[in-house]
C-alpha cells in the first residue's frame, strides 16, 4: 500500500523551533548537533555562508551585534514555539493542509523577517526586537511598529498561509480582486491565530479605529477615482503594501487601507454566507468572481 501524502493532524501542542543561531554565540568552533542539521543547512545556504566553515559565520557583525539582544529578548524560544503549535492546529480546523516543515529561529542581516528554504521555515528573531529598539532607529515608524515579538505570531500565520495560498494574478486582474484575497487571507488569519482583525491587519487600536471612523469616505474614493476595477497593479500594490499612509486615497489614512477595506467586504460576505470556508475564499473563483462584491452586500457602511 503506498504511503499516505496527508500533512499529520495538530492537536495545538507546541512545535520545536530550532536555535540555529544559538550555534555561533560562543564564536569558536561550532558543532552542529545532527537534529538541526536541515534547519543549520538551509539557514547557511540562505545567508550564503560556508556550511563547511561555520566560525567565519560566527565572528560576522550580525552575529555580534544582535545575538545578545536576541537572547535578551527571547531567553526562551517557548512562546513562539506555543503559538506555532495553536497556529498549526487552527490551520487543521479551518481545513488547511500545511505540509510538514521543521522550524528554525536564526540572526542575519537580510531585510526579510521569515524565509523558507527547503522544508525549513526560518525565523529571523532580530527583526522582533521592539519597536524602541535602537537598532531601528533609522527606520521609518510604520515599519519600526511591526517589530514586536507580539507581532510574530501573525507574521508565522501569514508566511505560511500566503505560501499555501499565493495571490494568483491573472492577465486582466482588478485591483477588487486583490482587496477581496487579502480580506480572506485575514479573515483566515484571525481564525488560525485567535487574534482581533486589527492585529491581522497590523494595525493599532487606534490606527483600526481610525479606519472604522472613515470607512464610507475611503470606500467612496475608490468608486469616485475608478479604482476597484483598475488592472493596474500598481493600484493595488499602493492600496495593500506596507507603506506610512495610503496616499493613493488620502494622506491620513494608515498604511494598506486597502487591505481593511478587502476585509470588510469580506465580513460582509460572510454575514449572509456564513457556510462558506475561508479556504473557499482564498480561491481565485471566488476573489477574482464579477459576483463576490455584489454578493457580499457591501456599500461601505
Amino acid at each position: 500500500m503506498a504511503a499516505s501524502c496527508t500533512p499529520p493532524r495538530h492537536d495545538g501542542e507546541a512545535q520545536e523551533v530550532a536555535s540555529v543561531y544559538r550555534l555561533f554565540e560562543s564564536g569558536d568552533s561550532v558543532i552542529v548537533p545532527d537534529s538541526i542539521r536541515p534547519a543549520y543547512d538551509a539557514f547557511m545556504k540562505v545567508v550564503g555562508a560556508d556550511a563547511a566553515a561555520p566560525e567565519l559565520w560566527a565572528s560576522s557583525p550580525v552575529v555580534r551585534v544582535f545575538t545578545p539582544d536576541v537572547d535578551s529578548v527571547f531567553p526562551s524560544l517557548e512562546s513562539i514555539e506555543a503559538a506555532l503549535g495553536g497556529i498549526l492546529a487552527g490551520a487543521d480546523a479551518e481545513g488547511v493542509g500545511l505540509p510538514v516543515r521543521s522550524y528554525a529561529a536564526v540572526v542575519w542581516g537580510r531585510p526579510e523577517s521569515i524565509m523558507f528554504c527547503d522544508s525549513v521555515m526560518l525565523i529571523a528573531l532580530n527583526h522582533y526586537l521592539g519597536a524602541a529598539y535602537a537598532g531601528y532607529a533609522g527606520m521609518p515608524a510604520y515599519r519600526r511598529a511591526s517589530k514586536t515579538p507580539g507581532r510574530l505570531p501573525v507574521d508565522i500565520a501569514e508566511a505560511l498561509l500566503g505560501t499555501q495560498y499565493p495571490y494568483v494574478q491573472a492577465q486582466d486582474a482588478t485591483v477588487l480582486s486583490r482587496l477581496l484575497y487579502e480580506g480572506a487571507q485575514a479573515v483566515l488569519r484571525m481564525r488560525v491565530v485567535g487574534c482581533s482583525a486589527a492585529e491581522a491587519l497590523g494595525y493599532s487600536d487606534e490606527q483600526y479605529a481610525l479606519l472604522c471612523e472613515h470607512e464610507a469616505e475611503l470606500w467612496q474614493m475608490l468608486v469616485a477615482r475608478n479604482l476597484l476595477y483598475s488592472t493596474l497593479p500598481s493600484d493595488a500594490s499602493r492600496l495593500v503594501d506596507p507603506a506610512p499612509s495610503t496616499a493613493i486615497l488620502a494622506q491620513q489614512a494608515p498604511g494598506r487601507a486597502g487591505r481593511f477595506i478587502g476585509y470588510r467586504i469580506i465580513e460582509s460576505y460572510l454575514a449572509s454566507h456564513p457556510s462558506v470556508s475561508a479556504v473557499g475564499l482564498l480561491s481565485p473563483e471566488f476573489y477574482a468572481s464579477d459576483a463576490a462584491l455584489r454578493e457580499s452586500g457591501y456599500t461601505g457602511r
